[in-house]
């Protein structure tokens, strides 16, 4: 009788962290979507903690959920600002999102750890970075094709450009970290619950 009114209560846990993990994956998009409607500041949007400790969080069979949601944005920024839909940018990031929530999912089914979360997605967040400038250094004319060409890219950007590059991975990272610690609140009470219940055990 113990054994199953435990099977339940980990059954809404988990149910719990499941809405609880759609909705800062939600919020995030809407807002992502939000910024260039408010004049927010660019790159505060927290992709790689979607992608990545949104896997983490949902895994199973949901883990493509944050990739996609992300993927959907991405096309509706480019229709309603740019009209440009689907570029090659943004099947660039695609890819990113997809690995990023899958390696997250792989993640969460060896830990739980907060702390890996957002080692996780910190590292994403570089990783994006270095791939989404090296990208741009490819395609840009204004690029010299050199390691100081590429090295530009990874640094301060193009002078036309304002802030610098280096300033947009400082945002995302911050933006990453806010959303990771919104989300370790669903551990908590998680992790409580299996404390609890492997003290009653001992």
């Amino acid at each position: 009788m113990n054994f199953q009114k435990s099977s339940l209560s980990d059954g809404s846990e988990k149910r719990l962290s499941l809405i609880g993990a759609l909705a800062l994956v939600c919020l995030a998009i809407a807002y992502r979507i939000a910024i260039p409607v408010f004049s927010l500041p660019w790159h505060s949007a927290p992709l790689m903690a979607i992608a990545f400790g949104g896997g983490m969080l949902l895994g199973g069979r949901t883990w493509w959920i944050p990739a996609l949601a992300l993927v959907m944005s991405d096309a509706v920024l480019g229709l309603i600002y740019s009209g440009g839909g689907m570029g090659s940018y943004t099947v660039m990031s695609a890819m990113v999102y997809i690995l990023a929530a899958w390696g997250g999912m792989m993640v969460g089914r060896k830990t739980d750890r907060w702390l890996a979360m957002w080692c996780g997605t910190l590292m994403s967040g570089v990783a994006f970075y270095v791939v989404a400038n090296t990208f741009s250094w490819l395609s840009m004319p204004e690029y010299t094709k050199t390691l100081a060409g590429w090295w530009q890219s990874q640094t301060t950007g193009l002078p036309q450009y304002t802030p610098p590059a280096w300033a947009f991975l400082r945002s995302a990272l911050i933006a990453d970290t806010v959303w990771c610690v919104a989300a370790g609140l669903l551990w908590l009470p998680r992790r409580s619950s299996v404390v609890e219940q492997i003290s009653v055990v001992k």
